[in-house]
This record gives C-alpha cells, structure tokens and sequence, in this order.
C-alpha cells in the first residue's frame, strides 16, 4: 500500500453547505488557508469561498471580521479602522504571501500554538462567533478569548468581533524568529488607558506555547498615579513573574520565553507617564 494518503478535499460555496458535509462527512476538519498546516488533513472543506464569512463590518464600537478574512484583506481596510495593537501584529505576521492566505479564524483555531493575533485579541476583549449545526438550524454564540476553549469538531469559528476602543499606550511584540513558528514564537500584548494622571485600566497578554491574561495582574494598578516609581514597577514584576510561572506549570515551553515576558512587561510599565 502506498504511503501517500489521498486527500478529500471540499470548497465549500455556503454556510449551508459546508454544515451540511459538517453533518454527514464523518472525521471532515474546516480549514482556512492552510498556512499553519504541514499537509492537509485527509478530508477537509474550505471556508475560503463562503462569501457570509468574507465580510467586514464596522459599528461604533466594534468591528466584525469573518472568519474567511485574510491577513492582507484585514490590512486593506486600513490602520486608522483598526486597534493599533492589531494592525502591528498584522504587519508583523510572517510575509506578504502567508497574509494573502492567512484568514483570521484560522489563526485563532490553530491548534498545538497560539499564533500571532492571539494575544492582541486576547487583550482587546475580542469575541469569537461560535456557531455548529443543530437538526435542521444552526446555532450562534458569541464567547470572549478568555473564555474560548477552542472548537470541536461540529464547530466553527464563523467570526470575530473586535472592541475599538481608546488607548494611551498600546505595545506589541512578536517573538522568535521571523516568518516561521518555533517553541520560541510567541506575541506580547500590552494596553493601557489614564484619567487625570492615574491608571485606568491595563491589559496584559501572551500567548505562545500557551495564552494567558490574568485580570488581578491588570487591577492591581488600577487607579495608581503616575508615573510609577521604581518600587511599583518592581513590585508588579514580582507578582508578573509569580502568575507567568503559575500558567506555565506543567506546560512544555522555553524558559528563554519567561525573561522575555519579564522584560516586556517592564518596558510597558515604564512607558507610562
């Protein structure tokens, strides 16, 4: 018997359609633009061509982006519509040619890493649009990152909804080597907002070989004056070391990882003023 496996591969052309072989193609897995796959799975149906999941929509205070939204179809839009956190993570996603095929509900499905848009998303209170096949209907939902465990596999990702809001102080990083995802990638996000010179709210976010945002990290500075001292900063790096290690145990990552995040969240705090 050969090695290779032949591959069943569907386009799916409507949201009808692709639930419907959801429904009746036992062991079918959704994908968007492969970027992240070494092969493609041996039965697999395509969100690329559903036009429901191609659509971005700005409102007031969020935007929505479809599932089947690439990289590049994202930046077309522009920097000025876009949470500046977001936009730097975008331009910072490995090559013009993987943005054109990256879709945003990929990069957040992927599983084994969370990949380059995680964080920032994670930061900004995005929302996932959950949606799977129930009898004759399909069902909705809409779950924060912090609470999005991923997908089975009767579920899709079928959109993300992005808060836009203000921030003084916005900052991202990507780590490790560019244009290729190792154990060392991983993203960085930092938000912060001030009212009369005192912290109103901070966010705080990584993801890599796991993804983490712990809320009494973020309001542990709240409504503090600033700038902050050295003994604050100091005091918050402590606590910013003890809540990484704890999301960090038992999980396989590069402890080069941990100084990084440590040193990040430094720089963050002292570019508040």
């Amino acid at each position: 018997m050969s090695e290779e496996t032949e591959c069943l591969y569907f386009k799916g052309k409507n949201e009808s359609e692709l639930f419907y072989q959801i429904k009746n193609v036992a062991g079918i897995k959704v994908i968007g633009g492969c970027t992240f796959l070494s092969r493609l799975p041996e039965k697999s149906i395509s969100t690329s061509m559903i036009k429901e999941y191609k659509g971005i929509t700005k409102h007031e205070r969020y935007i929505e982006v479809g599932c089947a939204v690439t990289f590049s179809e994202l930046e077309e839009i522009g920097e000025r519509n876009l949470p500046k956190i977001l936009w730097e993570a975008l331009k910072s996603s490995a090559t013009p040619f993987i943005r054109n095929l990256a879709t945003i509900g990929g990069n957040i499905a992927a599983k084994s890493h969370y990949l380059s848009l995680y964080s920032p998303l994670l930061a900004l209170d995005a929302q996932v649009e959950i949606k799977k096949s129930n009898g004759n209907s399909i069902e909705s939902k809409f779950v924060s990152m912090q609470n999005f465990q991923g997908i089975n596999e009767k579920s899709i990702i079928s959109s993300v909804r992005i808060p836009l809001n203000d921030w003084d102080v916005s900052i991202y990083f990507r780590l490790g080597p560019d244009n290729i995802i190792t154990r060392e990638s991983a993203g960085f996000s930092f938000l912060a907002a001030s009212e009369k010179n005192a912290l109103s709210q901070i966010r705080l976010a990584f993801a890599g070989p796991f993804a983490f945002r712990c809320t009494s990290l973020e309001n542990r500075l709240q409504g503090q004056r600033l700038p902050l001292s050295g003994k604050e900063i100091e005091s918050y790096i402590q606590e910013a070391e003890a809540a990484f290690d704890s999301e960090a145990q038992n999980k396989d990552y590069m402890p080069l990882l941990r100084q990084q995040f440590l040193n990040l969240v430094r720089y963050s705090l002292e570019q508040l003023t």
